[in-house]
């Protein structure tokens, strides 16, 4: 009976709700359809089990009206027969008996139907995150340049486990209306005049349906907004503790952290509210319901239309459907409290590369020859240029200098080279062709990138060096840890190769970790190699050392080096000098000498700071 009232509700809710997000209800629709197609045995297990239980319980139901009518009082149907047969009592243990074996029964499917259905949500969720993570990782940096740290950690995390829980619901609360459809067809076949008679007072629960929807979906939104600023505030906050610590700034942080705190769990609060008063008017209204049944049941007895043993399994129908309606209801708001997460994931997946292959993209398969810029123009996302119309030529062999203050585009000319993005206006091209002609992963294989962000992952030291060649052996990851100067250190270690690191090489120096990363990039063996300020941030001990390492690395290679020492460029095949109006200058040492202020401007304070030099900042 409070079916009725609840599928109108739910049907009303799922109407209004579905409009507004079409596209992310497909998603979900989408993604559940082949995950079922995928593991139909176990979906097949679950229904059978969820709709033996349902078919158990009604069963049961059923015992109970025939054992108070057949055997307590007018001797009927199977009872009946039993009693005649056995005598009263004899009846009663075996129809006790039978209601127990259904009891039991429907108790042992209701196990099966859990866990069944949990083994599929936590395989659903594996494999969207699976998928996810793979989306992600083929999206280009400039994805990942937008985007903030924290936002996108809670995407893979906290969102996808979230769309799990809305598919689901989803599933459940289907499986909690077929329950309640049951336990009202028994209820309806028992007394039809009885449950219809009382079924208006249920209508009043659907009306606010609509509002409910739209409020706990804001205010889901919010939180999940307020969620993921109070996770990126967070991670900065323990990126930056040496900083908050020397400049005693922990109240500051803790006021700032628990202000956004507070924000967040506001809107948890509010979307916890609107539930629970959804909540309490569906129990009201349920509770309404029982009591108009006793009061029209009475009078059906009175009147003698009703035995009291309809009256009774009348009663018990309807609270046993009060839970599943319950659950129905209850699901039906975890979707409404979790769809800005199922969005949210759908709005990722469904993003689209801004740099990607051509679709007649070819192999850079032969060897590197040459790499031309002509007139390459770029800024970052409609901003203004940070490079504009830059020319030159590269040779197979020649080392490259870039130089240039602070914040005027080195780096992004190396970004431009990696294809990390494409230029705005102009050509790249590698070989005398457009470098988007070729595939972007071959284009990785012939480069390989140094920068000044020591960086390694939290494995061992030998897999974070055969980065640079997974099929490496262990006797090539050594003989490059030698060439990278770094084999000794390694060997210090507790575990020597095998010791984890940890994230961020918490047991390694900077410039341990500098040389880790020359390791791996020895191990590649590319053609091309980048240094994005490779020895900065470091002791002169440390540095000299991987200027020991570099040299080794870059013998025979093309290479492309930012650098904020220019003295170290008289050697250099060619100079490319930045300047802060996005123009570039090409020459040798003494042709910039000559014809480039910014580049004498830069020598000159070289030679006045010695070795104490400003560190430039990456750009």
């Amino acid at each position: 009976m409070l079916f009725s009232i609840d599928t109108v509700s739910y049907v009303q809710m799922v109407s209004a709700a579905g409009r507004e997000p079409a596209l992310a209800t497909r998603f979900a629709w989408t993604h559940a359809r082949d995950f079922v197609r995928a593991h139909w045995p176990l979906v097949v297990w679950f229904a059978a089990t969820s709709l033996f239980r349902i078919a158990a319980t009604i069963a049961a139901i059923l015992l109970i009206r025939d054992f108070l009518t057949g055997v307590l009082s007018q001797p009927s149907g199977l009872a009946g027969r039993l009693t005649n047969t056995l005598g009263p009592a004899p009846a009663l243990w075996v129809v006790v008996g039978l209601l127990l074996g259904v009891l039991t029964a429907s108790a042992l499917s209701s196990y099966g139907s859990q866990l069944a259905m949990h083994r599929l949500i936590r395989l659903f969720e594996l494999a969207l995150m699976q998928k996810l993570i793979t989306h992600l990782l083929r999206l280009p940096v400039a994805f990942f340049d937008g985007r903030r740290r924290g936002e996108l950690i809670e995407s893979v995390r906290h969102d996808v486990s979230k769309t799990r829980s809305v598919n689901a619901a989803f599933v459940e609360s289907f499986m909690f209306a077929a329950q309640a459809a049951a336990y009202g067809a028994a209820a309806l076949w028992l007394s039809p005049r009885l449950v219809l008679l009382s079924l208006p007072v249920l209508l009043l629960a659907a009306a606010p349906g609509k509002w409910f929807v739209g409020r706990i979906r804001r205010s889901s939104r919010q939180a999940r907004r307020q969620g993921y600023r109070l996770t990126d505030l967070l991670l900065h906050l323990f990126q930056g503790i040496r900083v908050v610590k020397i400049y005693a700034g922990e109240e500051l942080e803790t006021r700032n952290s628990l202000e956004r705190a507070r924000r967040y769990f506001n809107e948890l609060v509010a979307a916890a509210h609107t539930r629970a008063l959804e909540a309490v008017i569906l129990e009201t209204a349920g509770g309404l319901s029982v009591v108009l049944v006793i009061v029209i049941g009475g009078l059906e007895v009175i009147a003698g239309r009703l035995s009291i043993p309809s009256l009774v399994a009348v009663l018990v129908a309807i609270r046993a459907m009060h839970g599943p309606l319950h659950g129905c209801f209850d699901r039906f708001m975890e979707v409404q409290t979790n769809w800005a997460s199922l969005e949210s994931v759908h709005t990722l997946l469904r993003t689209e590369p801004e740099l990607s292959d051509r679709p007649d993209a070819v192999a850079l398969s032969e060897p590197f020859q040459s790499l031309r810029f002509e007139n390459v123009s770029f800024g970052y996302h409609g901003s203004a240029r940070v490079l504009n119309n830059v020319s030159f030529e590269v040779r197979a062999g020649q080392q490259v200098g870039i130089v240039g203050p602070s914040g005027t585009g080195k780096s992004t000319l190396l970004s431009l080279v990696a294809r990390f993005y494409d230029p705005v206006e102009g050509t790249i091209l590698v070989n005398d062709r457009d470098l988007r002609d070729y595939r972007i992963a071959d284009l990785h294989r012939q480069l390989a990138l140094v920068t000044q962000d020591l960086f390694v992952f939290g494995t061992s030291v030998r897999e974070n060096i055969r980065y640079g060649s997974i099929s490496a052996s262990d006797a090539e990851v050594e003989c490059a840890a030698t060439a990278a100067e770094i084999h000794d250190d390694i060997m210090g270690l507790p575990e020597g190769y095998d010791t984890v690191l940890g994230v961020g090489g918490r047991l390694l120096s900077a410039g341990q970790v500098q040389r880790i990363n020359i390791a791996r990039a020895m191990l590649k063996n590319a053609q091309v190699v980048m240094l994005d300020e490779a020895t900065s941030n470091l002791d002169s001990i440390s540095e000299s050392r991987i200027q020991a390492a570099l040299e080794r690395l870059l013998r025979g290679r093309t290479t492309l080096t930012i650098t904020h020492r220019v003295a170290t460029l008289r050697r250099a095949d060619m100079i490319l000098v930045v300047d802060r109006d996005a123009e570039v200058m090409v020459g040798d040492h003494d042709t910039l000498m000559r014809e480039s202020r910014v580049y004498r401007e830069l020598w000159h304070a070289h030679h006045q700071a010695g070795s104490g030099e400003p560190v430039e900042s990456r750009t």
